[in-house]
């Protein structure tokens, strides 16, 4: 059920770094969460330069948006997080002023992965 969306301005990722990126993820995901490595799904996205903004003004903003299985709880989600922003400004070299992070959830109810209602998350 993991779902990373990345999106970044063009040229940001070589497609060497993007396969190293979504390994990573996939791999601190699985660890992290307990889950198997086949539940965590990667996807780049691209703007054309001049068509990220930061306060106004033009920027190569860097995000990253999360979605996941509700059931966790607000320290699993703060750790996770700090780990994602360590690992997502490595790989992007964006100061701090230009990386957003978030984390979205739905009720297990609510999402479908390989043909199945998702269960509910259980224990961490």
């Amino acid at each position: 059920m993991p779902l990373y969306t990345l999106t970044t301005e063009a040229g940001v990722f070589s497609n060497e770094s993007r396969y190293r990126l979504a390994g990573d993820l996939t791999t601190l995901h699985a660890e992290y969460a307990g889950v198997p490595k086949n539940w965590v799904h990667v996807v780049f996205q691209e703007y054309p330069p001049g068509n990220g903004f930061t306060a106004g003004e033009p920027a190569a903003t860097a995000a990253l948006t999360l979605l996941i299985r509700s059931g966790r709880t607000a320290e699993y989600k703060r750790g996770l997080l700090q780990r994602l922003w360590t690992l997502f400004q490595t790989a992007t070299g964006a100061a701090d002023d230009q990386i957003v992070i978030g984390i979205q959830e739905v009720p297990p109810s609510q999402a479908m992965e390989m043909g199945q209602i998702m269960p509910d998350v259980v224990g961490e």
